[in-house]
Parts: C-alpha cells; structure tokens; sequence
C-alpha cells in the first residue's frame, strides 16, 4: 500500500487507472505519477541483451521473436542487432502498401562480433617499422599464424636475423623467384668481412581466425624494407584488409541465417547447428533504438 499512500502525500486521493497502469496527477504542477512498479508484469517489455557467441545470439532470437523481428548487421563495425519487437507490418485491405502499427523497439539483442587476438596483434603491426632484431622477435611470435614461407623456411630466416646482428648491409634486390636477396657484410674487428646473402619472401601470408568462433582466412601481406646507413629496417603492410574483414563476417551473418555443420572435437560426429527461423530478416545497416 506503499505507493498509494504515496498518491495521498502527493495531493491527490483517487488513482486513476488508464490501460491497465494506475497513476495519479499532481494537483500543484498537473505532473503525472505512474506506478508501474506495483503492476503484477510490466506493460511493455524492455530489455537490452549482450549475447558473446552467434550460437548463444542465435539461441535468443529465436526463443524471443516473432513474425516482425528484424535484425540489423554492420559488416565493417563487427556488429548485429536484433530488434524483436520491431514494428508491426500487415498487408493494407486495399491491396496496396501496408498497414503500419508502431511498436517501442526495446527489446533488442546485441551480438559483438569481436576480432580475435591474433588477428589484432597483425593488424596493429601491419606498417610498423621494426630493427632487425625486433623483426625476427615478432616472427617468432607470429610463426604459428604464418602459411607461407613454410615453418623451416622461416625458422631459417629468423635464426639468421637473430644472429647476424653485427653487420653492414649494402644492397636488397627482387629476384625471378619472389623473393629479396639482401646483401650484408659481417663486421670483424672493425673491417668488412665476406659478403653474405640473406633470402626472404616478398609476400607473408597468416592463416588466422579473423572473428572469434569464425572459419580462417589467408591474409597476405607485403614484404616491405628499407637500408639506410648499413642498418636494416623491415615491415610488412597486410594487402585487402577490409576484405578479408568483410568476408568473415559474412560467413557469421550466413551462420545466423542458415545455421552451419560442424565436427565435434572429441568424437568426430557431425553436427548441425540452426540458425534463426526462417520469417526473421536480416538486413545491412543499423538502427538507433
């Protein structure tokens, strides 16, 4: 009886009742005072819901929506949406257009497709100028995300980085072959030594998830270097990066639609997982409720 009492401490002593919500308006400044809290349910369901997994999204959308739910995907953003209680559509008596009934968009569910760790670590470092020694040391910690060169390959290459520290490079060219021939001199006693060869790829190519819980891309990149004064500068710039982006969440948004078929890790039995029911639509854009 809290809230009524409340109602009389405000001015007034009758709550009025509209659609089911009893209120009660101030007699000094005409404000209303509703007391929604007191109702058994809620009159309109609000709620906003971050689902972390497309199978945990996908189970939501389909215990909550119905014939109007919409969702909505921000490809290059990594984000979806659903609004389940979107607005309803029916079919116009004339036989044209539609009959358009609002409703209060507040139940939605967000789904942030994340980039997963390693895929951030090799955006972030794409155009990074690096010495030769943090260069072999960011190999090294890349190597299992890397295609091509093949691991002994690029184990060779890191190894010689690492240990050819004390030398004077003179000169990088492209051979027939794809790759950069770098020429160095070792460094012996304050005299040039024997001139030395040093062979890497023009291109890398990772292997990664772009999206955590997605399929895996190849994502090449181009070997970039630079000589100035005997000291060697290395990088790479990653080639068709929007594409790659673009693609994995693609796969996710077809994963949502569509479902897909997996293989368990433990017994090797195929599984097929749903995606959402078949009414819903899914559009590219975004929305502000």
């Amino acid at each position: 009886m809290n809230d009524y009492n409340s109602a009389y401490e405000i001015g007034q002593t009758s709550v009025q009742v509209a659609n089911g919500l009893e209120f009660v308006v101030v007699p000094r400044d005409g404000s209303v005072r509703t007391f929604e809290e007191a109702l058994e349910r809620p009159l309109q369901l609000q709620q906003s819901t971050n689902l972390h997994t497309a199978k945990d999204f996908i189970a939501y959308v389909d215990r909550f929506a119905d014939q109007n739910s919409l969702i909505f995907v921000d490809v290059l953003g990594g984000k979806i949406k659903a609004v389940l209680d979107f607005h309803e559509v029916a079919p116009s008596e004339i036989g044209k257009g539609a009959v358009n009934t609002p409703r209060h968009c507040k139940h939605v569910a967000n789904f942030a497709v994340n980039h997963t760790p390693e895929f951030v670590k090799i955006k972030s470092a794409s155009g990074c100028k690096f010495s030769q020694t943090e260069f072999a040391l960011f190999l090294e910690d890349v190597m299992p995300y890397i295609n091509q060169p093949a691991a002994a390959e690029l184990y060779e290459i890191v190894q010689t980085l690492s240990a050819k520290t004390n030398v004077d490079f003179k000169s990088g060219i492209r051979t027939d072959n794809g790759q950069v021939s770098l020429t160095y001199s070792e460094n012996i006693e304050a005299s040039a030594g024997r001139e030395n060869k040093l062979s890497i790829p023009e291109s890398i190519v990772f292997g990664i998830q772009v999206h955590r819980g997605g399929e895996h891309y190849a994502l090449p990149a181009r070997f970039r270097y630079r000589i100035k004064e005997g000291q060697l500068v290395m990088w790479y710039d990653l080639d068709q990066l929007e594409k790659a982006i673009e693609r994995s969440m693609e796969d996710t948004v077809t994963y949502i639609r569509e479902g897909k078929t997996i293989t368990s890790p433990d017994s090797s039995e195929i599984i097929q997982l749903p995606g959402v029911p078949d009414y819903i639509n899914i559009l590219e854009g975004s929305t502000n409720s």
